[in-house]
């Protein structure tokens, strides 16, 4: 945990890294990065199996190709943030004290604004333009995913309305807050993982069977499209650090070297520093021990400032 903001470790990018993503490596105008674009030479120079948080691939069982890393990439993101999560909660006192009400109310506003919207638009990803596309050539077990995914948002849901709770009461008296957070967030992580690593166990050789690199990059284009500059500036830094971690240097620099040039202006000069600097340091509020001065980077001044608008 740093003392700058309680966040780990294995959220903090290193200084040679953040440099590759001022590197100007594709002109294609799409809203991220995309695997279609990583140099596959063989599965050691793409992947640090030991740093995996999933549950199918490991050191014993190491990612192969595109196929595994297409899902890795939002599910690695997803799995650290969840695990920090977790930890926030578990710090949260039974009965907290008024005067610790900050805790309370900027982890509940990191929730809603930050891990549900991401994740959501993840799903909706998945549900709607993901799913459908690989039952175009081939059989997957969509009611099974259908079902997993109906589940988890609506537990989603409840946990949001927890939050919202919290932060209409500006974190004071919240013990029955703090109560239903401890019972329903544990269980939405334990279902969540066990979500993921359906999805890893199945989807990959599914698409080695029936489609192409180029053509699962196609879709991914078209679902960063979908979600837009909102969605880049909420998920797209948990994406970045996460990789930071389970990716080599050489897939790193080639991912993220596919992000086009303005939407790598807006990553590397305030979607990443926001999000180190204020995001990570409201999800982690309740392990802090004196309230944060949060400071995002300020506004460039300039009449439809794009980190203001979005």
């Amino acid at each position: 945990m740093s003392a700058s903001g309680g966040a780990s470790s294995k959220d903090e990018i290193s200084s040679s890294r953040r440099s590759s993503l001022s590197a100007n490596r594709s002109p294609s105008m799409v809203l991220g990065p995309r695997v279609s674009s990583v140099k596959i030479i063989n599965p050691t120079s793409l992947f640090v199996p030991s740093k995996l948080t999933s549950e199918v691939f490991s050191t014993e069982n190491p990612p192969l190709d595109w196929a595994d890393a297409g899902l890795l990439i939002p599910h690695e993101a997803i799995r650290r943030q969840m695990a920090m999560m977790l930890q926030s909660v578990n710090a949260m006192s039974d009965s907290p004290e008024d005067k610790e009400a900050w805790k309370l109310t900027l982890f509940s506003k990191w929730y809603i604004e930050y891990l549900y919207e991401s994740v959501h638009e993840h799903h909706d990803a998945e549900e709607k333009i993901y799913f459908p596309w690989m039952i175009t050539k081939t059989t997957i077990p969509e009611k099974e995913f259908g079902q997993s995914h109906e589940e988890l948002m609506s537990a989603m849901a409840e946990i949001k309305q927890c939050c919202a709770e919290i932060i209409k009461k500006g974190g004071k008296g919240c013990s029955a807050q703090v109560a239903t957070l401890k019972e329903k967030v544990p269980k939405f992580d334990v279902d969540m993982r066990a979500h993921l690593k359906e999805e890893e166990e199945t989807v990959p050789a599914l698409l080695r069977e029936n489609f192409t690199h180029e053509e699962e990059g196609q879709i991914v284009e078209q679902i960063l499209q979908a979600g837009g500059l909102g969605l880049a500036k909420k998920f797209l830094p948990a994406v970045l650090l996460a990789a930071q971690e389970w990716t080599t240097d050489a897939f790193y620099a080639d991912f993220v070297g596919s992000i086009p040039p303005p939407i790598k202006h807006l990553v590397d000069k305030y979607f990443l520093p926001d999000f180190e600097n204020v995001v990570m340091i409201m999800r982690d509020a309740p392990t802090l021990a004196s309230e944060p001065k949060l400071k995002r980077v300020p506004c460039c001044g300039i009449p439809f400032c794009f980190p203001c608008l979005i």
